[in-house]
């Protein structure tokens, strides 16, 4: 994070639990050793001006665990398309300057997998853009995630900006609009393919700055987006927590954000047009992945899939052994998901996966 960032988040948040304040000495540390390189980056975009710099992006959006990262690394192929790298994540003031002239050091330090599941980072592999924006201003879902002592009110600032003041709004719109900017500089390509979950609930913002932007929504089955977001927030807190994370309310904040997230997605698309809004269900996207892209560049009218085809055929080739994480659909979860959930099984036509 930058200093203002992460000091403004720790007087926020009430500080963190005892035994993380060693790691607070490290980011107050890494943050004063990269201050030069952030003015040296600031130069660099000097007479950049984002709103004219950067194509309306071609937006992945969909609830956690929904296939969103599989579907942004079908797309990514395309060398048509600009992408968050794990570089631009990691180092989102830095990049055009420590971070581009550390690339070989850094991509060689970057973890086997997420941390969560066994999807592969390397190098090229597209990233969303929540970490960084985490790291630059105060909305995030993972604030949530580092200060889980107001799980919930985090949550609600992060995703839905409840709680937000009409600034702190701006900021982040800001925010993300120059940090797309500099990653298109970066890598002088045109259009930035930007997946995020948390854009689900943001498609009417999303649009106020780039209203000719195309938007690809994933879903899958609900009962399976049950389990496995609630797996996947329970872990990453397990990572991330800066404070004591048995009092965050996994479960309840899972079962009332999906509906929330879904019904505004619905409500800004509902008046785009075909080749602006696309969905695809993931278990389609699973048994004909090729057929589902090659629609959704259509559809679209996204560029290159000539040249995207054998790419995106070779990196089938590499996850075709990917083992997904198996749940199991007990009494309770059936009722749970089914009470509170049902609408969008009984809308997509799902049922009851098998254990």
């Amino acid at each position: 994070a930058d200093l203002g960032t992460l000091i403004d988040a720790l007087r926020a948040q009430g500080g963190v639990s005892a035994g993380y304040w060693p790691h607070v000495g490290a980011f107050v540390a890494s943050a004063l050793a990269r201050r030069p390189f952030v003015g040296l980056d600031r130069r660099r975009m000097q007479g950049i001006d984002p709103e004219t710099v950067l194509e309306p992006p071609v937006f992945i959006v969909g609830y956690w665990r929904s296939g969103t990262t599989h579907l942004h690394n079908l797309l990514g192929c395309s060398p048509e398309f600009g992408i968050i790298t794990p570089l631009a994540s990691g180092l989102p003031r830095e990049l055009l300057t420590l971070g581009t002239w550390l690339e070989p050091v850094l991509e060689r330090a970057l973890p086997e997998d997420r941390g969560v599941d066994d999807v592969a980072v390397r190098p090229q592999s597209p990233q969303e853009d929540e970490i960084p924006v985490a790291n630059l201003q105060p909305l995030s879902v993972f604030h949530a995630l580092y200060f889980p002592r107001q799980f919930r009110r985090n949550f609600e600032r992060g995703v839905f900006f409840s709680h937000a003041t009409e600034q702190e709004v701006e900021q982040w719109a800001n925010c993300v609009r120059y940090f797309l900017a500099k990653v298109a500089t970066h890598q002088d390509t045109q259009p930035l393919l930007v997946k995020n979950p948390v854009y689900t609930a943001r498609v009417g913002q999303l649009r106020k700055l780039w209203p000719e932007a195309r938007f690809i929504h994933i879903y899958r089955n609900p009962y399976t987006v049950y389990r496995s977001t609630t797996h996947y927030f329970k872990n990453m807190l397990s990572k991330l927590a800066l404070q004591a994370y048995d009092v965050a309310d996994v479960e309840p904040v899972v079962l009332d954000s999906y509906p929330r997230m879904l019904d505004r997605l619905y409500r800004a698309t509902d008046d785009l047009p075909d080749d602006q809004f696309a969905e695809v269900r993931f278990e389609d996207l699973e048994d004909r992945p090729l057929e589902e892209v090659e629609r959704l560049y259509h559809q679209l009218d996204l560029p290159g899939w000539r040249q995207a085809r054998p790419r995106t055929k070779r990196y089938l080739a590499r996850v075709v052994d990917y083992s997904k994480n198996k749940y199991t659909y007990g009494p309770e979860v059936r009722a749970t998901v089914r009470d509170a959930w049902g609408r969008f099984v009984n809308r997509w036509g799902y049922e009851l996966p098998t254990d």
